[in-house]
Order: C-alpha cells, then structure tokens, then sequence
C-alpha cells in the first residue's frame, strides 16, 4: 500500500516525530508549531503547501523573532523559496524530503549484526521505540521510530563518524523495522535529510515531497 501525499499526512508525521522527541505539536489551523525543548526552546512551525500569501505571514513571523524556524514541505520549493527572497532570510536545509515506505513484507526479525563487535539494545519508552548499536560501551548508531495511527514515523537514524560505511544506517533501520512492527502499522515516514536519502532510497522508500527551512 502505497502513501498520497496530503496535509493529514503531513499531519502523521509531525505527530510521530514528536513524539520521538517529546514535543508537543501546537495546532495553528494552516500550519503546525513545536517548541523545541532540547534545542533552547527555538519554535519551529510546519507547513504543507502553502500558498504565497500563508508563506509570507509566516516568514514575517519567523523574520521578527530569532527563536523560531519555518519548515516548508512541499513539491514547489523553487517557486516558494524564490517569493520569500525578498525578506532577506536565510534558507538552509533545502535537500530534505518526506519519504514513505510500505509496511507490508518487511522483515519481522532482528537483523544479524555487519560485524560480531556490534551490539544491539532495543529501548522502550512511552509512545517511541529506540535502538541502540554499541562498541564496547561506546554508542556507534542509533534511532527511533514511533507509531502514529496506522504509520511508523522514524526519526534520527544517526551513526557515529567513526562507524560509517559499515552497514549501521540498514542495520538500525532494519531493527527499528522488526520492533514497530510487533504493532499494526501499514505505511513508514521519515524526514530524510540530503545525506540519508540515498540509504532510504536503496531500503525501497519513495519521495513524497521535498522540504526547506527558513531562519532569520
């Protein structure tokens, strides 16, 4: 089963990234915020395709405060990015995409490690499940994955530097995977950044929508 694109899904994965994160999303009606509790209490606020007029309010907003960020999804970047440029604000982040996966046929057992010196650890806490990929005591990869309705939202699927290229990104992926799937989710979501998509991509996830981030 495949994933359509709409502002509901969007919705999902906001919903399940917070949780991963222990945010509380604030509903705004067009848009979505989130105080970011482990990042200074910057507020970052989401939204699906806006239209110019929604982009520019809310990139005037962000403009006045320097403790908020705007992330845009959406399939005309281009179009969007080039309307805010006369406010004079930085966009970074601008290679980040919504992706999604089928459920379905995914593996449901523990993968083997790529090498006997890695151990795996599962963590449960309330509303995310973690996994934890060590070295002798020393933290190599780690993620998160969350259910939210019938989706598994993943979240900070990150290895170590001195780790990569090794088959942790799959391995971690593949483990959260098995876990999740003791519940009944259907469809995954992630936020990948320019980096991870092509580990995502070679897992068999499908781009759904690209994503920018304005700062002051």
């Amino acid at each position: 089963m495949g994933a359509a694109l709409s502002e509901q899904l969007v919705r999902t994965w906001v919903s399940g990234w917070a949780k991963c994160r222990g945010y509380t999303p604030q509903d705004n009606g067009s848009s979505l915020s989130v105080l970011l509790t482990d990042q200074q209490n910057h507020l970052e606020t989401i939204v699906y395709e806006p239209t110019i007029s929604e982009l520019l309010e809310l990139a005037g907003e962000t403009r006045e405060d320097p403790f908020r960020v705007l992330t845009v999804v959406t399939n005309r970047s281009q179009d969007l990015i080039d309307a805010a440029a006369p406010l004079g604000m930085r966009v970074t982040d601008r290679q980040q995409a919504l992706m999604c996966a089928d459920m379905d046929g995914q593996d449901v057992e523990d993968p083997r490690p790529p090498d006997d010196e890695f151990k795996l650890e599962h963590i449960r806490e309330d509303g995310c499940r973690r996994v934890s990929v060590t070295v002798d005591g020393e933290e190599a990869a780690r993620g998160s994955v969350a259910k939210q309705d019938e989706h598994a939202v993943y979240d900070r699927i990150i290895t170590s530097q001195q780790y990569r290229r090794r088959g942790l990104g799959s391995f971690v992926m593949r483990a959260l995977t098995a876990d999740i799937l003791e519940d009944d989710v259907e469809t995954g979501l992630l936020m990948a950044s320019e980096e991870g998509r092509q580990l995502y991509q070679y897992l068999g996830w499908t781009h759904l929508a690209d994503a920018f981030v304005i700062r002051r």
